[in-house]
């Protein structure tokens, strides 16, 4: 079964965007976590891995077509939120659930250490100033290309690791 689309008023698409900024998360990952506790349910860990992998390239489709529209804030978000998630997932694979922004450091560094690639905390140093970008829209198009091709690579790399 493929993922759904759901139309949300405007109203509630705003009070979703603020309350997700509140908690350091992604909108589209706390209306699933809304949604599963409004139906008394929970994902298995595959199925929230499945979901962050989805939303995670997902996000990587977008940023390119943000890009192509010259909105660079949007790349940027969606860039952040694609790195984010693709380690939320290995994450979720280990059965931890990561709230905080500090925790998915902490889970880059542990990636990166067992790993042996410096390349995992570096590209996430990528994501993370892209996440930056979205507040404060300081870089030009040639850095947020440069960016997302380095992002592509983490999360390329993430993706190999179960």
């Amino acid at each position: 079964m493929g993922a759904a689309s759901i139309t949300l008023p405007q109203k509630l698409v705003v009070k979703l965007r603020e309350k997700a900024e509140e908690t350091d998360s992604l909108p589209e990952e706390l209306g699933i976590e809304l949604i599963l506790k409004g139906l008394n349910e929970e994902l298995d860990p595959e199925g929230l891995e499945e979901h962050y992998q989805a939303l995670s390239d997902r996000y990587i489709e977008e940023s390119k077509e943000f890009l192509n529209k010259g909105d660079l804030v949007q790349t940027s978000e969606k860039l952040w939120g694609a790195s984010a998630l693709a380690v939320k997932r290995i994450a979720a694979g280990r059965g931890l659930k990561l709230e905080r922004h500090g925790e998915i450091w902490s889970t880059v560094s542990r990636i990166s250490r067992e790993r042996g690639d410096e390349d995992i905390v570096v590209f996430f140093g990528d994501a993370n100033a892209l996440h930056r970008n979205f507040y404060e829209n300081e870089m030009d198009k040639d850095v947020v290309e440069i960016l997302l091709r380095r992002i592509e690579k983490l999360v390329e790399k993430l993706r190999r690791i179960i």
